[in-house]
C-alpha cells in the first residue's frame, strides 16, 4: 500500500524523528521549569504539520468531526480542543496525494525547525511584560486610521452638542 511508503521516506521518518525529539525537548523543559507555554505555543505552531503525517501515512480524514478527541490529553476539555484542532488541520489535507502530504511534511518540519529560536524568542516576549505585546501592536498599528477618524466624529458631536453653550 502507499501508506507504507511514507514510512519507508527515509527523509518523511527523519522529519518526524526530530520533531518528536524537538518536543520532547520542549516537554523536558515544561516539567524542569514549569514553562507549559512553549509547549503549548509549539503544538499550536506543528498542528498543521500533523495534518500532512495523517495524510501521508493514511490519505483523505474518514473520521467525523464530533468524535474526534485526542487521547494523548488527560483532560476532557484540552482532548476535545485539541482533538477539534488536529481533526481540522487533516481535513485542510484533503485531496493531497500521500505523496505530496509526504513532501509538504519534510519541507514543512524544516522550516518549523529552522525558525524555532525565532519563534522562542517571540514567545518569550509575549511573556515578559517590559515588552509591549505584539499583537495589540500590530491590531492598533491596524486600526490607527478607524481610531481617528472615531475621535473626528467625536469632536463634531460633542461640537454640535456644546454649541448651546457658546451661543448662550
Amino acid at each position: 500500500s502507499s501508506g507504507s511508503l511514507s514510512m519507508s521516506h527515509p527523509k518523511f521518518v527523519a522529519a518526524m524523528d526530530s520533531l518528536k525529539e524537538f518536543r520532547a525537548r520542549l516537554a523536558r523543559i515544561q516539567t524542569v521549569k514549569g514553562q507549559f507555554e512553549l509547549l503549548v505555543r509549539f503544538d499550536e505552531e506543528s498542528t498543521p504539520l500533523w495534518g500532512l503525517y495523517q495524510q501521508a501515512l493514511l490519505g483523505d480524514i474518514r473520521v467525523p468531526k464530533r468524535n474526534y478527541t485526542d487521547p494523548a490529553e488527560q483532560s476532557t476539555m484540552w482532548g476535545w480542543r485539541r482533538g477539534n484542532e488536529k481533526w481540522h488541520a487533516w481535513n485542510r489535507c484533503k485531496g493531497l496525494t500521500r505523496e505530496e502530504a509526504t513532501t509538504s511534511f519534510i519541507e514543512g518540519v524544516h522550516s518549523l525547525l529552522g525558525k524555532v529560536e525565532e519563534m522562542i524568542e517571540e514567545w518569550r516576549d509575549d511573556q515578559d511584560p517590559r515588552v509591549p505585546d505584539r499583537v495589540a501592536v500590530e491590531a492598533a498599528e491596524d486600526r490607527r486610521e478607524e481610531r481617528r477618524e472615531g475621535r473626528e466624529r467625536a469632536k463634531d458631536e460633542r461640537r454640535t452638542r456644546d454649541a448651546w453653550m457658546t451661543s448662550a
